[in-house]
C-alpha cells in the first residue's frame, strides 16, 4: 500500500474516530488559565471527565458566575419551548406582551430576534452584571432600531424574552420550566445570586454554577439535545441556536459560534474585537465550535466533532485569550507558533 493511501486512511480514522487531547496539552491549558486568574479548567471527552483542575480558590463543589454564560438558557428554555408547542421563533412576541401590538415596531418583533440580539429593543447597560430592572419595565424600554436590522449586545433583550415566555407558561415562572425542562433531567444545579428589581432571574448574567455542572449543560448540546437515551429538545431544535444572522455570523440564539465574521463586523461589534473574532476567523479549530461567554472570560465550549466540552471559569481577568487557550488545549502549542 503506498505512503499516500496510508496517510489518507490515518487522516481518515482521525477524523472519523477523534481522539481525547492529551493530558500534556491539557495541562499546558490549565498552567495559562492559572496564569490569568483562571479558577477551573475541566475537559470532558465523549461523556467523561478526562482532566479536571482548580487553581486561585477553585473548587469541585465551588458555585462560580456564569457571568453572560447564563444568556445561554435563555435560548435552550426557548427550544424547549418550541419543542413543547408553547412558541414558535419567528412569532411576533407581541402575542404575549400585548402591551406591544400599539407600537408599529416592537408589533413585528419575534422571539429569534430577540434571541440573537438583533430585535432593536434597547440593549441595556454594558457591564451591569449584578442587577436590571423589573421585566416589564425592560418589555417598556424604546427601540433603538428596526426588528431583524442590527446586532447590540446586551442583557435586555433576553430578560423581554424571558418575560414573554413566562406569560406563555401561565402558572410556570421562567427559572421553574428551565428547571423543569433541562436542568434536572441531567442533573444540574443553578443558583439565580444576581436578580433583576422585581425578583425575576438576571437572564442576562446572573446564574452561578460549578464548573461540572456547567459542563453537563455542553454535554446535553454536544449530544443534540438528548439525555440517557431520552430526547430533552428535538435536534433540529437545538440546532437553530447554532445559525448566526448576517448581521453577526458569530452568534446565534444566545451561542458564540465558530463562524468567520468581516472587519466590518469586527468594527461594529465590541465583543467581536475584544474576545471571539480570533476564534471566529481560526481555520485550524472545528467548525462545529460552539461556546457559552461571560465577562471576565467564563467559558463553555463544547466541539461535537471532537466529542469534547470544555470549562473555564475565573475571577474577573481580560487578559485571558480564547484562541491561546484552545490553541494550547488541541494543538499542545501557543496560538502565535
Amino acid at each position: 500500500m503506498s505512503l499516500t493511501v496510508l496517510l489518507a486512511l490515518a487522516t481518515f480514522t482521525t477524523a472519523a474516530s477523534p481522539l481525547p487531547p492529551p493530558q500534556a496539552a491539557a495541562k499546558a491549558a490549565a498552567d495559562y488559565n492559572k496564569a490569568h486568574k483562571g479558577q477551573t479548567c475541566i475537559v470532558m471527552f465523549d461523556g467523561k471527565v478526562i482532566f479536571e483542575h482548580y487553581d486561585n480558590g477553585g473548587a469541585t463543589d465551588k458555585v462560580q458566575l456564569l457571568a453572560s454564560g447564563t444568556k445561554s438558557f435563555v435560548g435552550l428554555a426557548a427550544v424547549a419551548a418550541v419543542h413543547d408547542r408553547i412558541l414558535k421563533l419567528d412569532d411576533p412576541v407581541s402575542e404575549s406582551i400585548l402591551e406591544w401590538k400599539d407600537d408599529p415596531l416592537k408589533a413585528k418583533l419575534t422571539y429569534r430576534q430577540l434571541l440573537t440580539l438583533t430585535s432593536g429593543l434597547t440593549a441595556g447597560e454594558m457591564g451591569n452584571l449584578t442587577k436590571g430592572p423589573p421585566w416589564k419595565e425592560i418589555a417598556s424600554k424604546p427601540m433603538t432600531g428596526r426588528p431583524g436590522a442590527q446586532f447590540e449586545y446586551g442583557a435586555y433583550q433576553l430578560n423581554a424574552c424571558a418575560y414573554a415566555l413566562e406569560r406563555k407558561l401561565g402558572n410556570e415562572t421562567f427559572e421553574a420550566y428551565l428547571k423543569r425542562r433541562i436542568l434536572d433531567p441531567i442533573g444540574a444545579r443553578v443558583e439565580w445570586r444576581f436578580k433583576c428589581a422585581d425578583g425575576h432571574p438576571q437572564v442576562g448574567s446572573g446564574a452561578f454554577m460549578t464548573a461540572l455542572d456547567w459542563a453537563k449543560v455542553g454535554e446535553l448540546v454536544r449530544l443534540g439535545g438528548k439525555w440517557e437515551g431520552k430526547q430533552l429538545v428535538e435536534e433540529k431544535l437545538l440546532a437553530e441556536c447554532f445559525q448566526g444572522t448576517v448581521q453577526n455570523p458569530a452568534y446565534g440564539l444566545t451561542w458564540w459560534l465558530k463562524k468567520p465574521v468581516t472587519p466590518e463586523h469586527v468594527k461594529k461589534i465590541p465583543m467581536l474585537r475584544m474576545d471571539w473574532a480570533d476564534v471566529a476567523n481560526a481555520d485550524w479549530l472545528p467548525a462545529d465550535l460552539v461556546a457559552a461567554c461571560g465577562a471576565g472570560k467564563q467559558r463553555l465550549y463544547v466541539m461535537p466533532s471532537l466529542k469534547l466540552v470544555v470549562v473555564r471559569q475565573g475571577s474577573l481577568s481580560k487578559d485571558f485569550a480564547d484562541i491561546e487557550f484552545l490553541s494550547l488545549l488541541l494543538r499542545g502549542k501557543s496560538a502565535s507558533k
